[in-house]
């Protein structure tokens, strides 16, 4: 009598409705797509990062370092140039590291780009004096990046750091630090074996000795 008196009232119709499948639908699409974006970029990342620390990159990278450092010797005899040089150096090992990432990372393409840009604006010195552009005001920028939160100042400086990375998202920023510093980190470790190699291939300095 009671059911008599209120019936049940069929929902199945409203829960299933096709529109509801589709909102469902499309929230579990953009959630897997979600996942599976995030696990290929920790994949990417651990790649890249595994990449830098193998002994045959580090060879690689050390053999086209001396390489370009003789070409580099080969253009600057005057000894006189020391500090020229030693920036030259620094440069070329950075666009051999550049180079050796081929072209896969933001980081890298910004350094050869720089490279081709410093080129290019040589040579137009070289033609006419022309004007210089003025300075930027990096005092009212810096106090404008100090007012910014903590996090948000990190990422900024961050940015920086990293070359050709001022202006991008938070996740691809922080891929491309990742890279950077593994790609500098295996840098370090080839430079010092070069180092080690030259000192114990110099002839051992004579002592003077007294009879």
């Amino acid at each position: 009598m009671v059911d008599s008196l209120f019936p049940t009232i069929d929902t199945t119709d409203d829960v299933a409705s096709p529109e509801s499948r589709r909102k469902r639908r499309r929230i579990s699409e953009t959630s897997k797509e979600a996942a599976e974006s995030s696990s290929e970029a920790q994949r990417i990342n651990e790649e890249s990062s595994k990449r830098w620390r193998t002994n045959r990159v580090q060879q690689i990278y050390a053999s086209k370092l001396i390489e370009a450092l003789r070409r580099v010797r080969q253009r600057s005899n005057d000894a006189g140039k020391i500090t020229s040089v030693a920036r030259e150096i620094r440069d070329t090992a950075d666009r051999v590291l550049a180079a050796s990432a081929r072209g896969t990372s933001r980081w890298s393409r910004s350094i050869l780009a720089a490279r081709v840009r410093a080129c290019l604006k040589k040579h137009k010195k070289a033609k006419s004096k022309g004007t210089r552009k003025p300075r930027k005001d990096t005092a009212a920028e810096r106090r404008r990046v100090e007012k910014l939160p903590a996090v948000e100042r990190k990422l900024k400086i961050l940015g920086r750091l990293v070359p050709g990375c001022r202006k991008v998202d938070v996740p691809n920023l922080l891929d491309e630090a990742s890279d950077y510093i593994a790609a500098l980190e295996m840098q370090v470790r080839a430079m010092e074996s070069l180092a080690e190699l030259l000192a114990a291939a110099a002839p051992p300095s004579t002592t003077l000795t007294r009879p």
